[in-house]
This record gives C-alpha cells, sequence and structure tokens, in this order.
C-alpha cells in the first residue's frame, strides 16, 4: 500500500512539470493570423461628407471622398481638415465607392455600374459609364486599383456572380482592354476566416449574429464594404463592417492576416485606402445624428 502510495506522488510531480499541453507553445502567437489594430488618429469630416462611402488618395494630405447619394467629388485635406473642392459627375445615386488609377477616377454603384471620369482633374474631363455583369442582388460596395496587374478590383457585399454562399469572390476589371473579367480574381472561402476564430469572442459572436438571422449562412459573417491594395507589399485589404474586420490577402490571394477592429469611432466602415507614404485609413458614415470620420490605423504586416 505503501509502495503504490509513492508510485501516486511520483506520477503526480512529473506530471506537473511535464504537462500535456506546454503553456509556452499555447501562450505563443507567433503563428496566429488574428491580429488587432490599433487607432492613432480619427479625423471627424464636414457634414458634407457625412454620409462618407468611399475614399482614395491624390497625395500624402488630399484625399478624395464620395458619399453615397450624390455624384460630387469631395476634396479633403485631411490636415487641414476641410474640403478644398468639390466637383460633380452625375446626379443622384447609390454610389459606394471610387479609386484613383493613373489620370483617371472611376466610381462604383451598389447595382455594379462603373463610372469612368478620364483625365478627372483637367479642366477637359470626360465621364463616360461603364456597364459590368453585376446587379443589386450583388450589391457592389468595394472598388481598388490593382496597379501591378494594370486592373480594378471589384468586391460584392452579398453573392458573386455564381451565387456561391460559401466563398467571396473578388472580380477584375482589365484597364488595358476596358473588358469585365468573369472568372474572380480572387475567391476567399469563408470557412478559412471562421476557422481562424475558433473558440474566441468572435466566434461566440458570430454564432449570436447568425441565430438572430435563423439561418446558417457564412456569407452574413464576412461582407466585403471597401477594398483596396498595398502598392508597397501588392496585398489586398478587404473590408468587412460586419464583425469589424479586415482580411489581408497575399498578392496570389491566400490568407495572410486578420485585422480586428472595434471601438466606438468604427460607427460603419464604409471606405478603405492607404495614402502614398503607406499609411492605412478607414472611413466611417456617421449615420443620421453621428459624425463621419476618417480613422488611421496602425497595424503589422
Amino acid at each position: 500500500m505503501i509502495k503504490i502510495y509513492i508510485l501516486i506522488i511520483i506520477i503526480s510531480v512529473f506530471s506537473c512539470k511535464n504537462p500535456i499541453e506546454d503553456p509556452k507553445s499555447k501562450n505563443d502567437k507567433s503563428n496566429e493570423k488574428v491580429i488587432s489594430s490599433k487607432k492613432k488618429y480619427v479625423h471627424e469630416v464636414p457634414d458634407d461628407i457625412k454620409e462618407i462611402s468611399g475614399i482614395t488618395f491624390l497625395n500624402d494630405t488630399v484625399l478624395v471622398a464620395i458619399q453615397d447619394e450624390d455624384g460630387t467629388l469631395f476634396y479633403y485635406n485631411i490636415k487641414q481638415n476641410k474640403i478644398i473642392k468639390k466637383q460633380t459627375f452625375a446626379g443622384h445615386g447609390d454610389y459606394e465607392d471610387l479609386v484613383k488609377a493613373g489620370n483617371d477616377m472611376y466610381i462604383i454603384t451598389s447595382e455594379g455600374v462603373m463610372i469612368q471620369i478620364k483625365n478627372f482633374e483637367s479642366s477637359d474631363a470626360v465621364t463616360k459609364t461603364i456597364s459590368t455583369p453585376f446587379s443589386k442582388i450583388n450589391e457592389i460596395e468595394g472598388l481598388a486599383y490593382d496597379k501591378k496587374n494594370n486592373r480594378l478590383l471589384i468586391a460584392p457585399k452579398e453573392l458573386g456572380l455564381d451565387k456561391d454562399k460559401t466563398t467571396k469572390h473578388i472580380y477584375g476589371f482589365n484597364l488595358k482592354t476596358m473588358k469585365f473579367e468573369t472568372n474572380p480574381a480572387y475567391s476567399i472561402p469563408l470557412g478559412e476566416i471562421e476557422s481562424q476564430f475558433k473558440g474566441d469572442g468572435f466566434e461566440e459572436s458570430s454564432k449570436k449574429f447568425l441565430k438572430a438571422l435563423g439561418n446558417n449562412n457564412l456569407n452574413k459573417i464576412f461582407r466585403s464594404s471597401a477594398i483596396t491594395v498595398n502598392e508597397k507589399t501588392n496585398e489586398i485589404f478587404v473590408l468587412s463592417s460586419v464583425n469589424g474586420i479586415i482580411l489581408i490577402l497575399s498578392p496570389k490571394g491566400s490568407l495572410n492576416k486578420i485585422v480586428q477592429f472595434s471601438g466606438a469611432e468604427y460607427k460603419q466602415p464604409e471606405g478603405i485606402a492607404f495614402s502614398p507614404n503607406g499609411k492605412l485609413y478607414i472611413s466611417n458614415e456617421g449615420g443620421k445624428s453621428g459624425t463621419g470620420n476618417i480613422i488611421e490605423i496602425k497595424h503589422e504586416n
């Protein structure tokens, strides 16, 4: 009996010193894909662009913004916190995003109608409407310039052209041929996004969100609300207002990182863009009673 008791003590001691799960490996976050962002500056914008839905930079201090109901470009000096110029390109509509590509400006509506303003800063700017295969059911919200591949990237908030509810697609528009590419430039399996959050608060909040909707549709976990390209790394940044995350894709489309953000300042994230010096910004609509803003955020690559 004494020998058995001693044996139990020895086993207990070794179990404490050599646990099955190494605490170091549990706390090692070097391989984690999910990282947190930090706010650096919050710029509250004038009422004219309170419903800001997209941004693109001309230089490090001046950006062009659009709001979803007016066909107007707002030139905004981010350091002076004021609109320095307005440029009308169309009438009332549902304009979701815009991007500067060379000397041209491109704007896209929720139904996928694209507007090109050729030589947009010159006195002889020419406006042209470009149709795409999208419609209201796709709900387009993201437009970006992929300089390396000389194309625009278009991100539906809802379903892609194949209506696949398990995958988010990003499509290309070739700026050389001025043709839409029906095969997706990038495809993001929603299950891969969900798997990065197993066992943490994101998973639980997503479950509650889906339960409230009364379905198990992964398409509601990530809904693209804006897209941009980091020209220094050629990575693609896809913003989702739902669940407050940014997907960072490699130039080939694999999932590199997921940036989480949270806070009252992120009222309704609808725009994302890099300034030429590499700083990352998110724009937020103000809503009926709030103030829109543009937030410079810090993140890890």
